[in-house]
């Protein structure tokens, strides 16, 4: 990942999956995460409802690859516990982007404590889908805890909304969880050449951004 002005770039190797991949040709994507009440933020934290909102823009020659991939999203309790067979006390509500029909169709994936140790659920698969042309995209999410509700917006305009997350009314926002890679455990999800993603402008309010 690289920083350029207000942007970061991101490049995803050729063959290249998730962190835990053994044996990918090349490394991809990133992952990290932001903690609210380490920075002063606990309004943040302790808020019954919170969205994330972010740009991410694919250029038009992308690669999608055969299988899928992530893209970051907010999560909740502490960081390693809201994802793959590591749940615990812990939530997150990344996206995702899985091939359907020769088509990148968007899901919330989510992991909650509900699902015990195995792998996280889609939320509205084919609600949208995601758009390779070299323009900025907005996605906007919000989740609310009390009941359970996602909602999301592309480009402004309402694409899903759902109850699918649950056993989380107790477990506070913690941060954003930035994790974008293809994926995923191994080479099959990777691109079939490096392609790289631009994400900027990350917003995270209690109310719904302009």
């Amino acid at each position: 990942m690289t920083p350029q002005g207000e942007e970061l770039d991101v490049l995803y190797g050729k063959g290249s999956s998730a962190p835990s991949c053994g044996d990918c040709p090349s490394e991809g994507g990133g992952q990290f995460y932001t903690d609210f009440r380490s920075i002063g933020r606990d309004d943040l934290a302790d808020a019954p409802v919170l969205h994330l909102s972010y740009q991410v823009r694919f250029p038009a020659d992308w690669d999608f690859g055969e299988r899928g991939g992530k893209l970051p999203g907010l999560y909740g309790g502490p960081p390693g516990q809201a994802s793959g067979g590591q749940h615990g006390d812990a939530w997150s509500t990344r996206y995702m982007w899985r091939i359907r029909s020769d088509e990148p169709k968007a899901t919330v994936y989510v992991y909650d404590p509900s699902m015990g140790d195995g792998y996280g659920e889609d939320v509205g698969l084919g609600s949208w889908l995601w758009q390779a042309d070299d323009q900025w995209h907005t996605v906007e999410q919000a989740v609310d805890r009390t009941s359970g509700t996602i909602t999301v917006w592309y480009d402004g305009q309402k694409v899903l909304e759902e109850r699918g997350i649950h056993e989380v009314a107790d477990i506070p926002f913690s941060g954003i969880f930035f994790s974008t890679f293809f994926g995923g455990h191994d080479t099959s999800w990777g691109p079939s050449r490096d392609v790289h993603a631009q994400f900027r402008d990350f917003q995270v309010s209690t109310s719904k951004s302009s």
